[in-house]
């Protein structure tokens, strides 16, 4: 792993707590990783070419296309999975990451490589997610995360998802959750970091001292040239892939 120039060097010698604020999919991992897991899960029930993944994906595609917000679209996909055990997805998701891990994960080195940064200098590491705990967990136990903010799926009394959320993290919840692991870790937001490649991030990127855009959305590199922020390209891990959507 290297060290992007891009970024400026991390600010040490403070006297309290400094955490670290990452976004995961598409911010330290090039893929939608629900997504990547609905794609294993189909082709393990023998969808081998992926047509029926492109059946079931394309209405929630045409969604998003239209302008309609993340939430709305993330409760579509979670109807999927209606009458679903979650200890049993929770299994294959780990199933999924191990075959992931295997073909070689997607990675996007420059933030991985500042994620080790702050490992290294003491600081804590906190990932806010839109995305849900059964892919995301496998991948930040692998990277050594503190603490994970994410979208809950809603459960039955028998453990099976019931196909609604229950906690959706974004917009104002993403906000909520910084401000959760600030007081947690008892630290100050201006001595902290935050990186993410969203528009849905930039509430998150607002409330730290030192925010960072990743990749190359236009709202995003646009904001990120007003305020001053840095920006890394989104330059994924040698002989590794991005997932497709």
């Amino acid at each position: 792993m290297t060290t992007t120039p891009a970024l400026p060097p991390l600010v040490t010698g403070h006297s309290r707590p400094v955490v670290a604020f990452f976004d995961a999919d598409e911010t330290l991992v090039a893929m939608k990783t629900p997504f990547s897991l609905l794609r294993h899960r189909m082709k393990q029930e023998g969808d081998v070419t992926g047509a029926a993944y492109e059946r079931v994906v394309e209405p929630l595609r045409r969604l998003a296309s239209m302008g309609v917000t993340p939430v709305e679209v993330v409760a579509k996909f979670y109807e999927l999975f209606a009458g679903v055990p979650w200890d049993d997805l929770v299994d294959e998701a780990r199933q999924w990451y191990v075959h992931l891990r295997e073909r070689g994960a997607p990675f996007i080195e420059p933030t991985v490589a500042r994620l080790r940064q702050h490992q290294e200098a003491g600081h804590h590491t906190v990932v806010i997610s839109g995305s849900w705990p059964a892919t995301l967990h496998p991948i930040t136990d692998d990277l050594g995360i503190d603490l994970v903010l994410c979208t809950e799926p809603d459960l039955d009394a028998d453990g099976r998802m019931t196909g609604a959320i229950r906690h959706a993290m974004f917009g104002e919840a993403k906000a909520d959750a910084v401000r959760e692991a600030l007081a947690k870790f008892g630290a100050d937001p201006a001595d902290c970091y935050a990186y993410g490649d969203d528009p849905g991030d930039l509430t998150m990127l607002g409330m730290v001292g030192h925010p960072t855009v990743v990749g190359g959305h236009p709202r995003m590199t646009a904001h990120a040239a007003e305020k001053g922020w840095p920006v890394v390209p989104a330059t994924l891990m040698p002989g590794t892939r991005r997932q497709p959507v």
